[in-house]
């Protein structure tokens, strides 16, 4: 895999973290009484963990990085909603600078893992289409 891939991956993991730093934080000041809510931002706050876990084995890289693409987009389409109709009975009134923090990180990492998702593909790719040429020379 490419250097510039795996650095994509470690902003992305970087953007999951931030989002699980501002949700547990949000929840201890905040959503801690908020029934579903808060319940709801611990989660999202373990699911970052898990998927910067993932993210940091070769193994599991891929699969964490489109969990964490899923993750932060949720986030992000509730957010939305909860501006909306509400949710959960929720509604979210103003836009706060803790909530636009938590959007720049939603957002950042659904495009850096998506973007990383992007580069990993192209690169194995691009390295089976070199494969055969490799191999005649000794």
């Amino acid at each position: 895999m490419r250097t510039s891939a795996l650095a994509i991956y470690a902003l992305g993991a970087a953007a999951l973290a931030g989002e699980a730093v501002v949700h547990v934080q949000q929840y201890v000041s905040l959503f801690h009484e908020v029934r579903w809510i808060g319940p709801l931002f611990l989660a999202n706050a373990i699911a970052c963990v898990a998927a910067i876990a993932g993210l940091a084995h070769a193994r599991t890289r891929e699969l964490a990085a489109l969990a964490g693409v899923a993750l932060s987009a949720v986030a992000v389409g509730s957010l939305v909603v909860s501006y909306g109709q509400g949710l959960f009975g929720w509604q979210e009134a103003g836009f706060r600078p803790v909530v636009e923090l938590t959007l720049i990180f939603e957002v950042a990492a659904v495009v850096l893992l998506s973007a990383a998702l992007a580069a990993s593909s192209a690169s194995r790719r691009y390295d089976a289409r070199a494969a055969p040429y490799s191999s005649s020379v000794t």
